[in-house]
């Protein structure tokens, strides 16, 4: 039967759908595995020549309830999923936009979905076609029986858009790209993606990894909990910002937190995945609104809590550097001489050493804290590190660390190596200018 909708083509129109069919695709593999699912299938049915039939997307997921779809059909930017929990990777699609993104390059979508309701297995069929889209056609549900719970989006009259393209590297790297950390954390609980029946693989894009294990006291020292600790550096941007996903003792995540290198200006693409029996209690509604801090009510688990995340903080700070130091500070170099942010220099072996003494300062302190030039007018670059260099040039060239001291934190090690550069006796002529 025909359903009308609270929508308009034109309402969806200028909405702002994907304009990439990758886009569109990856938005019907959040879909479900919103509906719980933990297997998704993406099947593309073509001839020779490349010409796509239709492009499935299945999944093992809770299915569609179907007194959600006035809510999940007939309402655009509206689901039932936009009060769902925050802080999960489970769900994505909180506007609903991705029940409509078909209209991309295919001229109709069919839905058919298993979902157990008041423990009997029903199906029925949804169908929303591109010229139509302000009405969705529904089918009566039927009881079916030794089938599983899931949906299967089939879209069918495909145009612009050839087999090659899904087929391509270029799109199974995609689709690592916004699925690999998805399925790393849930590499434990059997989460797949296969297309065309072949395993979405996303071993390519680690980097570096790190599997440590942390013991944490209560206050009173009469409790303790267990931490394993998964970081994962990646080589290229994720389909997340860079979190803490903290998982229970079933390996399940319960919450996750930004980490505190989200807005920094290299490409440090991290996760670190957190697994322990300490988040077998946590209750969702533990979460403070206005502070990740707070994640437990209990005074005891508030202060392991807190201990952890600057266990976290250091530990990750520790990563950032030793990647800032082996792969990101020789390219900031290199581009602070190419763009000619440096001041001039001579040939002399007087110049040469200048000009190292302030290349080796600028590395020290680009480690500690990669963001100094960040969103820094150009021409202000080549103001700060003028005066660097006049400053390394005399006497005072010693008081250059205290003033850093106030700017940014340092270490001992990073104090100790800074103040090295500084006193080498035979690096500068002090009485230069």
């Amino acid at each position: 039967m025909k359903k009308n909708t609270q929508i308009t083509n034109l309402s969806i129109e200028s909405a702002g759908l994907p304009k990439d069919p990758k886009l569109v695709i990856a938005e019907y593999i959040w879909n479900g595995f919103d509906a719980k699912a933990t297997e998704v299938d993406i099947a593309i049915d073509s001839n020779e020549l490349g010409y796509i039939n239709s492009i499935s997307i299945s999944d093992n997921g809770e299915g569609i309830v179907f007194d959600t779809l006035p809510y999940s059909f007939g309402n655009f930017l509206d689901s039932v999923k936009k009060n769902s929990i925050k802080r999960s990777s489970y769900t994505r699609g909180k506007k609903g936009k991705g029940r409509f993104s078909f209209s991309l390059f295919a001229t109709r979508a069919i839905w058919n979905t298993i979902v157990k309701e008041e423990g009997e297995l029903k199906t029925y069929r949804i169908q929303i076609d591109r010229d139509s889209k302000e009405q969705y056609d529904v089918s009566e549900s039927t009881l079916v029986e030794n089938q599983q719970t899931g949906t299967r989006v089939r879209l069918e009259g495909v145009f612009g858009l050839n087999s090659s393209h899904l087929e391509s590297q270029e799109f199974i790297d995609f689709m690592a790209q916004e699925f690999g950390w998805f399925l790393y954390l849930n590499r434990d609980l059997g989460h797949t993606i296969r297309i065309n029946g072949a395993p979405l693989r996303y071993d390519h894009l680690i980097q570096e990894t790190d599997l440590l294990s942390w013991t944490l006291y209560s206050p009173e020292g009469d409790s303790s909990y267990t931490f394993q600790v998964n970081y994962i550096r990646w080589n290229q941007q994720i389909g997340d910002r860079y979190y803490y996903y903290l998982r229970n003792s079933e390996k399940r995540e319960v919450a996750k937190v930004l980490s505190s290198f989200n807005n920094n200006a290299i490409d440090f693409h991290h996760s670190v995945y957190v697994t322990s029996n300490f988040f077998d209690t946590f209750e969702q509604e533990d979460i403070s609104v206005s502070t990740d801090v707070n994640l437990f009510t209990g005074k005891e688990k508030q202060v392991v809590y807190r201990n952890l995340l600057a266990e976290l903080r250091d530990f990750l700070d520790r990563k950032q550097k030793k990647y800032v130091r082996e792969n990101a500070v020789a390219v900031k170099l290199a581009e602070l001489e190419k763009k000619g942010f440096l001041p001039h220099y001579d040939q002399t072996e007087k110049d040469r050493k200048r000009k190292e003494t302030l290349l080796a300062l600028v590395q020290e302190i680009y480690i500690i804290d990669p963001r100094i030039f960040f969103g820094v007018k150009t021409d202000l670059i080549r103001t700060y590190l003028g005066f660097l260099d006049l400053l390394l040039q005399t006497e005072k060239s010693a008081e250059i660390l205290p003033i850093l001291e106030k700017a940014i934190p340092l270490s001992d090690k990073e104090r100790s190596r800074i103040k090295q550069i500084l006193i080498l006796p035979d690096n500068l002529d002090k009485g230069a200018i």
